[in-house]
């Protein structure tokens, strides 16, 4: 699994030539969501494919629908980024490889 997480990280910043200022807020915001949900996960269910994949699912619906915002509400100019999406997703995937790795 840590094998998985370098190469995500390192894939991401290949094909990224900078880690800019939005990629980063992506990724925290991608950690926290991660974080958040798994807390909330853990306290009302035992179900572990819940607990293991829930967070993941949540990053994934939180960077979609950040996207979403972007390209239909704010500024004319915003696109869609799939690279976001991705970035949000692999601060959860970072999150439940460390944090819930250890257990």
């Amino acid at each position: 699994m840590k094998y998985l997480l370098i190469l995500t990280i390192s894939t991401l910043l290949v094909v990224q030539n900078y880690f800019a200022k939005d990629k980063a807020m992506h990724f925290a915001a991608g950690y926290i969501t991660s974080h958040a949900s798994n807390s909330i996960i853990v306290e009302y269910t035992d179900n572990k494919k819940l607990i293991k994949y829930g967070p993941v699912l949540a990053c994934i619906a939180v960077g979609v629908g950040k996207e979403l915002v972007d390209k239909y509400d704010s500024n004319p100019k915003s696109t869609f980024e799939w690279l976001d999406i991705a970035y949000t997703t692999g601060g959860g995937i970072t999150f439940l490889t460390i944090d819930i790795g250890k257990k």
